[in-house]
């Protein structure tokens, strides 16, 4: 894998998983079966939509519910990548404090532009009493487990990255909830990046890790365009697989590309 240059408090997989479960919709943690593999969600561009206006971004609502049963150090945790042809699926994990002067702006990391998303990764990452980290799970393990393993993988070790003591409670994106985080205090939140900042925040660390990683990965491999689509499935990228074959990092479970 190659470093992800310039991050701090980001830890690296290359580790075989324990199981993973599928637990019901906004799930607290409990006992769960376990799930199968997930199919890669359609191709999308790797651009993302016009940035969103400012006041606009969630609330800190599900936070201070939470510290308000006395979990003081509440997580949102929140991925990237599950949909490309390329690449590592990263996630990221992160703990705010109740005062978030000098950070402006957090937000579902796809409302925003990449201009947007540096600015706000740079605050969280430099900001005194922002506790977070990343995991990235490289295509290699992808095929290996499957994506959606892969993923709920990628959550559980950035949880276990983060500096300090454990968090007292865990917002999850999604439905799934790692097995991982099933013996602790732990939910899932259906659209959680649009609705907690702490997950919104979280989406933002990972998708910042995950660009940059792509974009070194276009210096490696300069003819698929990484730099641009950031591994999605777009006309070019097709293009050049037809032309060129798949390299090291694209993931061959993937339908596109399990005939290459």
């Amino acid at each position: 894998m190659i470093p992800a240059q310039g991050l701090r408090r980001s830890t690296r997989l290359s580790h075989q998983p324990s199981g993973v479960a599928l637990p019901s919709t906004r799930q607290r943690g409990a006992a769960a079966q376990p799930i199968e593999a997930a199919q890669p969600s359609e191709a999308e561009s790797g651009e993302t939509a016009a940035p969103s206006q400012p006041g606009r971004g969630p609330g800190r609502g599900l936070e201070e519910a939470l510290w308000a049963q006395g979990y003081a150090r509440v997580a949102g945790v929140d991925e990237a990548g599950r949909g490309p042809l390329s690449g590592p699926v990263v996630a990221g994990a992160c703990i705010l404090p109740a005062s978030l002067e000098g950070i402006d702006g957090i937000d579902d990391s796809k409302k925003l532009s990449e201009a947007q998303r540096e600015r706000i990764y740079e605050a969280l990452m430099s900001h005194p009493n922002v506790v977070c980290a990343t995991a990235v799970v490289d295509a290699s393990m992808v095929d290996s487990i499957n994506i959606l393993q892969a993923t709920l993988l990628a959550m559980e070790r950035a949880v276990a990255a983060l500096p300090g003591s454990p968090p007292d409670y865990l917002l999850v994106d999604g439905n799934q909830l790692p097995r991982g985080f099933a013996a602790r205090p732990a939910e899932t939140v259906i659209k959680g990046d649009s609705k907690s900042a702490a997950i919104a925040a979280a989406s933002i660390l990972a998708k910042v890790t995950r660009d940059r990683l792509m974009q070194e990965y276009d210096k490696q491999w300069p003819v698929y365009g990484f730099a641009r689509h950031k591994g999605y499935g777009t006309v070019a990228h097709l293009a050049a697989i037809r032309e060129h074959g798949p390299c090291p990092i694209h993931r061959r479970s993937f339908a596109p590309l399990k005939s290459k």
